[in-house]
């Protein structure tokens, strides 16, 4: 963890955000870019660090997740993430890009697991009911495998996350992602895409 977040130094790597430093940047002779539409701002060093810390998390979580669902469930973290969305949508069945969306993956990244999860008997790929777009849906063994892997995921999760941190902590944890998550859901409009889903869930059944 030190190692992952000292690999840029908090100086440098602020003077790389620092208005000095894009002026230096500047070819001699061409006109300057026009100014952003907000002014620039960089980042203080108690900013710096709790960024620095934050992006440490973003890092080391998933992975260690991913190792952990790999060598007890037999899936990847991504390959779970599939599974679950899956399994909150009415009859277990979802578009593959909607569900690329959904999963935070791209399209051909999904692709290659839908066909690995296929081999394995947890989901099947069909059409929609006018036969145009390729649909992924959960398996009964699918479901069941599901069913397994959760208590092993959320047992990490808890060592990991919630055992290294008091109620109070906890609480701060929730306030302070709770208003990050609702500044990008305003920059991501999931809305859209949940109505999207819907409409397309509801002309199925």
């Amino acid at each position: 963890m030190n190692l992952l977040l000292r690999s840029i130094p908090e100086v440098e790597a602020s003077s790389c955000y620092s208005g000095k430093h894009l002026k230096r940047q500047l070819i001699p002779g061409r006109d300057p870019s026009p100014p952003p539409a907000r002014p620039f701002r960089s980042l203080n060093h108690r900013e710096w660090s709790a960024w620095l810390q934050l992006v440490g998390t973003f890092t080391l979580l998933p992975a260690a997740l991913d190792s952990q669902l790999q060598r007890e469930a037999g899936m990847s973290h991504f390959e779970f993430e599939v599974l679950v969305a899956l399994s909150r949508q009415p009859e277990r069945s979802l578009q593959l890009k909607d569900l690329a969306v959904v999963a935070n993956g791209s399209l051909s990244r999904l692709s290659h697991v839908i066909s690995r999860l296929e081999s394995r008997g947890w989901v099947r790929r069909k059409r929609g009911t006018r036969g145009r777009a390729t649909h992924a849906e959960l398996t009964d063994e699918g479901y069941r495998k599901l069913m397994a892997a959760g208590p092993i995921h959320l047992r990490e999760v808890r060592r990991l996350v919630f055992d290294v941190l008091t109620a109070e902590e906890v609480k701060a944890l929730k306030q302070v992602t709770g208003r990050i998550n609702a500044g990008l859901l305003g920059e991501i409009d999931l809305g859209t895409l949940a109505r999207r889903i819907r409409k397309r869930s509801i002309r199925q059944s």
